[in-house]
């Protein structure tokens, strides 16, 4: 975008709909979201509970599944919150496939860490997603960009 040259009427419209655009706000708004970590903690309920927190990623080696988890906070209460960021224009719908993406990331983090902790799968939205069928049993938590910006 820093090199586009559009101006005039109707621009903004335009480059909000490349794909630069798309993955400049995703990238943004993980941005955002880490540094509100203990936001996050808090709409989740778990602000008391003593956490260490990070990013988590597995690069497979040939043949093997990867994965990246954007927010891990790994919890004193025998829990893992795995937290996944999605930006969205409306409310995140989770569909077939990406419920796959999300179920093999769990896979993949718990063969490659031996960990025992429950697992919650939180996603981090801006509007919230949407409840289906692909939603349910899924995803234990929802944190919206409002939840980010409370005065704590």
């Amino acid at each position: 975008m820093e090199n586009s040259r559009a101006t005039g009427e109707g621009t903004w419209l335009k480059l909000s709909a490349t794909q630069t655009w798309k993955s400049w706000s995703g990238m943004a708004f993980e941005s955002v979201c880490l540094k509100h970590v203990r936001q996050i903690k808090y709409a989740l309920g778990i602000s008391g509970i003593y956490t260490e927190d990070s990013i988590w990623r597995y690069v497979p080696g040939k043949g093997d599944s990867g994965a990246q988890i954007d927010l891990l906070i790994d919890r004193a209460d025998n829990c893992i919150s795995l937290c996944e960021m999605k930006f969205s224009n409306s409310e995140f719908i989770i569909d077939k496939p990406y419920a796959e993406i999300l179920r093999s990331k769990q896979q993949v983090f718990r063969t490659r860490t031996g960990y025992s902790k429950t697992i919650f799968t939180v996603m981090v939205t801006t509007f919230g997603t949407k409840d289906n069928i692909h939603k349910i049993g899924l995803i234990q938590n929802d944190v919206v960009l409002a939840d980010l910006f409370r005065n704590l």
